[in-house]
């Protein structure tokens, strides 16, 4: 069986925007010097540990993933525990694009109601 191994990561900003950062499962560590906010760590080979500095709460997340888990679903998110809103997405490139733009053209129907 062959794996896509690439996936996509979208970390939710300050201001509630999102940056998508794309890769593959090998270079998943790198994301410490693409986005400031976050710190991912390979543990063991198998085990994805994902720390957060959340936009929203201002406080530490800590997420653990298994990689061939996080290879087989389409998308894994990862709220704030506190306010129960996504920070950050993780998986399938299409998939991962598709759900920022859902959520881009939410907040511009949002504002256009305000």
């Amino acid at each position: 069986m062959i794996f896509d191994t690439n996936i996509a990561m979208a970390l939710k900003n300050s201001s509630g925007k999102y940056k998508i950062e794309q890769l593959t499962i090998f270079e998943i560590e790198s994301m410490n010097t693409k986005l400031p906010s976050i710190s991912v760590n390979v543990n063991n080979g198998n085990e994805i540990l994902v720390k957060v500095k959340c936009p929203l709460c201002y406080e530490y997340h800590i997420y653990h993933y298994n990689i061939n888990e996080l290879l087989k679903r389409s998308m894994v998110i990862g709220g704030c525990e506190q306010l129960a809103l996504p920070i950050f997405l993780i998986g399938k490139v299409e998939k991962v694009i598709e759900k920022v733009n859902e959520y881009r053209q939410t907040i511009e129907k949002v504002y256009a109601l305000i």
